[in-house]
C-alpha cells in the first residue's frame, strides 16, 4: 500500500483503504478499482491523495493508532455535534455517547502505544472541521499518554481536544471557514469561538472544569502572545498547551485552496522552530518522539537520486526509516545498514 496524490491516480488502480466522508459514511470501499469517474469525483471533493494497493507495495500495511471503526464513530459524533440545531433543551449528543466514543479512542491509543503516529489520513476540503477535530483528539491522547497522564485525565483531555473548535458552529460560515485574510472585525469575531465553545459546553454538559478552560485557552501561546488572555508558560492549562500544538500540526498538514500542502517533516521543523514561542518545548519533545516524519506508505526521494516507499519507522530514529527502493526493489535500512549511512531522505513526494 502506498500514498498517491490524486493528480497521479490512473484508472485501474486498486483502492488501499476505505474512504469516509466527514459524517463517517463510507464513500468508496477498499479494493475497489478506480475509474476515471471515481478519480474525477475524488478531485472534485478535494481529496489531496489516497492509498492504493499495487504489486510493488504488496504487504505494506498502514499501522493506525486508532482503528478505522473507532475513527468512523468519532467522525459521526463530531458531525452530529456541529450539525445540531435543535432547541437548547435537547442534547446534541448525549454525554454517555460522548464518553463511550472517547473511551474507545483512548483505549486504542493505549493499546497501540508502540505505533509511530501519522496523520496522512484521507480527508476532503468540505469536511475539514470533522477530520481535524478527531485528529486533534487522537494526537492529544497520544501526547497525554506519553506525558504520563492517568487514564481518567486522558479521557478528559481527549474530550477537550475533540471539541476544541465546537465554538465555530456559532460563527458565520464565511468567517469560520475563510480561505482569505480576515478583516479586523472578522478576526475579532473569529477569536470568539474559544469563548463560545467553552460556554456552550459548560451550559450543556457536566464535564470537569479542565475541559472548559482547555477549550477557552487553546489559542494561548507559550510566550504570551496568544488569546484570549495572553497567558504564558505554565500559566496556560496543560490541556490547552497540548491542544495548541496538535491543532497547529494537523492544520498545517492539510491541503486547502490557495495554500500548498506541507509535509510532516516541514510541519515538524516549524514546531521545533516555535518551541518556547508558540508551543511548550517539553511537549514538542514528547510529540516528536511519537510522530512519523515519513509515514509508512509515502514515497520519498533519496539523496543518491533514487526513490523509495517507506516500509517501517523506528522510534527515536524518525529520519532513518526502512525504505523499499522503487528503481531496484531492494530494502534499504537507513538506521542499521552501514552502507546507507551517507544516504538521507531529501523530501517526501506529495
Amino acid at each position: 500500500m502506498r500514498y498517491i496524490p490524486t493528480s497521479r491516480l490512473t484508472p485501474g488502480m486498486a483502492l488501499g483503504q476505505d474512504i469516509y466522508d466527514g459524517a463517517g459514511r463510507l464513500l468508496l470501499a477498499r479494493h475497489l478499482l478506480l475509474t476515471a469517474e471515481y478519480i474525477s469525483n475524488l478531485e472534485f471533493l478535494g481529496f489531496p491523495g489516497i492509498y492504493i494497493d499495487d504489486e510493488f507495495t504488496q504487504g505494506i500495511e498502514i499501522q493506525q493508532v486508532v482503528t478505522p471503526e473507532v475513527r468512523c464513530r468519532a467522525l459521526k459524533l463530531i458531525n452530529d455535534m456541529f450539525a445540531f440545531e435543535a432547541p437548547e433543551a435537547d442534547l446534541p449528543v448525549s454525554e454517555v455517547k460522548l464518553r463511550m466514543t472517547v473511551e474507545n479512542v483512548v483505549e486504542d491509543v493505549l493499546r497501540n502505544g508502540d505505533v509511530m503516529c501519522s496523520m496522512m489520513d484521507i480527508r476532503n476540503y468540505d469536511d475539514y472541521i470533522y477530520y481535524h477535530s478527531v485528529n486533534v483528539g487522537v494526537l492529544s491522547a497520544m501526547v497525554g499518554a506519553r506525558y504520563g497522564l492517568p487514564k481518567d485525565q486522558l479521557y478528559w483531555l481527549t474530550i477537550t481536544a475533540m471539541l476544541h473548535d465546537i465554538g465555530k458552529k456559532f460563527l458565520e460560515y464565511d468567517v469560520a471557514n475563510a480561505d482569505r485574510p480576515l478583516t479586523e472585525e472578522e478576526t475579532e469575531a473569529y477569536r470568539q469561538h474559544t469563548r463560545l465553545g467553552a460556554e456552550f459546553l459548560r451550559s450543556t454538559y457536566n464535564f470537569t472544569s479542565a475541559v472548559y478552560t482547555g477549550v477557552l485557552m487553546h489559542h494561548e501561546h507559550y510566550n504570551g502572545e496568544g488569546y484570549p488572555f495572553g497567558k504564558s508558560g505554565k500559566d496556560i492549562p496543560l490541556f490547552a498547551r497540548i491542544i495548541r500544538m496538535n491543532d497547529s500540526y494537523d492544520r498545517m498538514l492539510f491541503l486547502r485552496p490557495q495554500r500548498d500542502q506541507m509535509s510532516p517533516a516541514e510541519v515538524m521543523e516549524y514546531l521545533m522552530a516555535m518551541a518556547g514561542a508558540e508551543f511548550d518545548p517539553e511537549l514538542v519533545n514528547v510529540f516528536l518522539r511519537r510522530m512519523a516524519v515519513y509515514p509508512v506508505g509515502c514515497e520519498v526521494e533519496l539523496s543518491n537520486g533514487q526513490h523509495g516507499v517507506v516500509i517501517k519507522n523506528f522510534q527515536d530514529f524518525a529520519l532513518r526509516p526502512l525504505v523499499r527502493v522503487i528503481e531496484t526493489g531492494e530494502l534499504l535500512n537507513l538506521r542499521d545498514d552501514p552502507e546507507a549511512r551517507c544516504i538521507t531522505i531529501g523530501r517526501m513526494m506529495v
